[in-house]
């Protein structure tokens, strides 16, 4: 699940062993997993309020680092919940696939107070909700053919790009807790700079998977850490 960067120097020059990544706080590309398992009850992962029917499948029809990625569709909602985070700069990352014959919404989502998933009254607060939705969208704010931060709890997004398909696509959330305020990016574009929280906390509670009765799309190599993920590429020394 772990993967640690390969540096060789040679003659002067820095070479990079490809497809790896620096070491970092949590991270999983689900390779360390039997495709075809379900994916609640490893690596920490769980679903919301520990239902079996949210849970969903480890795959190798489609990875961003081979072999294994996620597949989130249905009625998915994988959670990883996190604890203490709740000063400085974090980086959020995950890998997206959506498939050009998809329906529904497929979401990637931070929240800042989570309590399993009862979330009674204010036991549970949001600050990131990404949809990404090509047709079939129902959430207010989505629209069919693109990606959208509709916000938090407290928040409203409101920034949107074109959804790109058939391909891998990054998406980063910088989470400046001191400064109580993140930004998010689809894919490089910038989508919004955002207060993080005003009712809930200044903190990292978990990461949500979540499907809203989307077909199959995947996501993979999930990443939270204090630094920017360096995904290096091989390159010939002369």
């Amino acid at each position: 699940m772990k993967s640690r960067i390969g540096l060789v120097l040679l003659v002067g020059c820095l070479v990079a062993v490809p497809g790896v990544v620096q070491a970092q706080y949590f991270f999983d590309n689900f390779d360390a997993y039997v495709a075809g398992s379900g994916i609640m009850g490893q690596g920490g992962w769980t679903t919301w309020g520990g239902a079996p029917a949210a849970n969903t499948t480890v795959v190798n029809t489609h990875s961003f680092s081979s072999p294994n990625s996620l597949a989130v569709s249905g009625p998915a909602d994988i959670v990883h919940a996190f604890a203490g985070l709740t000063t400085g700069t974090w980086y959020a990352r995950v890998r997206t696939y959506v498939p050009s014959t998809a329906t529904g919404e497929l979401f990637f989502i931070i929240l800042n107070r989570f309590d399993g998933g009862a979330c009674s009254g204010t036991a549970c607060n949001w600050s990131v909700q990404l949809v990404l939705c090509r047709t079939g969208c129902t959430t207010t704010g989505a629209n069919p053919g693109f990606v959208t931060n509709i916000g938090g709890s407290d928040v409203a997004g409101t920034g949107s790009t074109a959804l790109l398909t058939d391909q891998w696509v990054d998406v980063l959330v910088q989470i400046n807790l001191t400064t109580n305020q993140y930004s998010i990016y689809y894919n490089n574009v910038l989508l919004d700079t955002l207060a993080w929280t005003t009712t809930g906390d200044i903190n990292i509670a978990a990461f949500d998977l979540f499907s809203n009765a989307s077909t199959e799309s995947y996501m993979d190599n999930v990443w939270l850490d204090t630094t920017v993920p360096v995904e290096l590429q091989t390159f010939t020394v002369e």
